[in-house]
């Protein structure tokens, strides 16, 4: 893959260099906001109703409307969607009440980067030079994905984080509140028991996110596409990296991650035999590494409760326990919140600091296990269909493309093989 990139941009003599400064602007731009946006809080402080990131917005509106016809831009429904999204969550700060996250903005502005750079893809430079971005897009992708399971897998051996902090990789500890632990009893602990384990308790696998569930994620969506190119490439290091992904996503114990990563696999495998792609062998190397990785982390897996409390010891049992009854207080703020602020919620990135005020008991620090109880308790019911749409909208969109090139390809061997002599 990579010697394909670099050739590709060797034989290109006109290469066009505005999307490499494109590139490096889009790296740099969140760091430039964060240092605009603390010196323009300086004189007017952090307010709800102007910030810096509204001069951004003119801006590119008016870049836009100035250049609309050498740009050219389509505008697909998931594009309006994701710029709905984004207006609603703008006004979800403005009609706030009280205190406004010190991030909320700064985060905003990522969001606002991403549809930036998916409106790119639109234009006709991008169309130009598809082929080179893609593959230096799924470069970058795969060398990210890479440095997150070796890392995870480093973080679960080590117990500790290994100091990226300068990649935001978060601080955990054994001896630090809030931090994602899961006890496994001493019988079913095996090779677990050589590492620096405190009380039977082990730190789960965070990589660079704030989160396991988070990079169970981003594991589960980096483990489909690795899936996708052990089919194209035919190379073994992509089967051997899947082995080490899926590792990686055990031992961040997210039942949820690995839930759907099974039940999103299985439809990958319905949906290439139902396109007529060969994927026997394929299929059979997937259960094999599910299997065995499956074997060696089943008594592990029985003790975050993959199968219910019965099989948990009683220390797993009682964590579970505690963090359910977090995780129910988080829910019931959300739904609070919702009643309470049904049209623009309380806010972008305002679940953590508004939480208290919408429950009688104070509760842990922490946002609602449920992005969608979020999404709607914090920027409102309009934003949480508006997301809905998009995630139909993108399945249905990957789908109907996916089978109409598979009927393309269908009618085309059927026309070869009659005008064939």
């Amino acid at each position: 893959m990579y010697q394909k990139v670099l050739f590709y941009l060797k034989k290109h003599e006109n290469l066009p260099y505005i999307i490499i400064l494109y590139a490096l602007l889009i790296i740099i731009s969140p760091a430039i906001f964060k240092i605009l946006d603390h010196k323009f809080q300086k004189v007017f402080s952090l307010n709800r109703f102007i910030n810096i990131i509204d001069f951004f917005y003119l801006g590119i509106f008016a870049f836009w409307y100035f250049k609309k016809d050498k740009l050219k831009i389509k505008f697909s429904k998931n594009l309006i969607l994701l710029i709905a999204y984004l207006f609603l969550a703008r006004l979800s700060i403005v009609f706030s009440k009280g205190e406004i996250h010190h991030r909320a903005y700064y985060d905003l502005f990522k969001a606002s980067i991403l549809i930036f750079v998916s409106m790119s893809f639109f234009t006709e430079t991008f169309q130009k030079h598809k082929i080179v971005i893609f593959k230096t897009i799924l470069t970058l992708f795969f060398t990210f994905a890479l440095f997150q399971t070796s890392l995870a897998i480093l973080q679960f051996v080590l117990q500790k984080p290994l100091g990226f902090t300068f990649l935001h990789e978060p601080f955990f500890a054994h001896n630090l509140g809030g931090s994602c632990k899961i006890s496994i009893a001493e019988n079913a602990q095996f090779f677990l028991k050589y590492l620096p384990s405190q009380n039977n308790q082990f730190l789960r696998a965070h990589g660079t996110f704030i989160h396991p569930n988070v990079l169970s994620g981003f594991l589960n969506v980096s483990s489909l596409m690795t899936m996708y190119f052990i089919y194209k490439s035919k190379n073994k290091i992509f089967s051997l990296f899947l082995f080490f992904q899926i590792l990686a996503l055990i031992l961040t114990f997210s039942r949820a991650g690995l839930a759907s990563f099974v039940i999103s696999s299985f439809c990958f495998f319905i949906l290439m035999i139902y396109k007529k792609y060969r994927v026997k062998k394929m299929f059979l190397s997937f259960l094999v590494i599910l299997l065995t990785l499956g074997v060696f982390g089943s008594k592990q897996l029985l003790e975050r409760g993959f199968l219910g409390s019965y099989f948990q010891s009683k220390d797993a049992s009682t964590i579970n326990k505690q963090g359910d009854q977090i995780r129910e207080s988080l829910k019931n703020a959300s739904i609070n919140m919702i009643k309470t602020r049904p049209y623009f919620g309380v806010g972008f990135r305002n679940f953590l600091i508004k939480r208290n005020e919408y429950l009688t008991k104070p509760v842990q620090r922490a946002y609602v296990h449920n992005i969608y109880l979020l999404i709607a308790a914090e920027t409102g019911l309009i934003s949480l269909l508006i997301f809905l749409m998009l995630i139909f909208f993108t399945i249905y969109e990957a789908f109907r493309y996916s089978l109409r090139r598979s009927e393309e390809r269908r009618v085309g061997k059927e026309c070869r093989s009659r005008w064939s002599p």
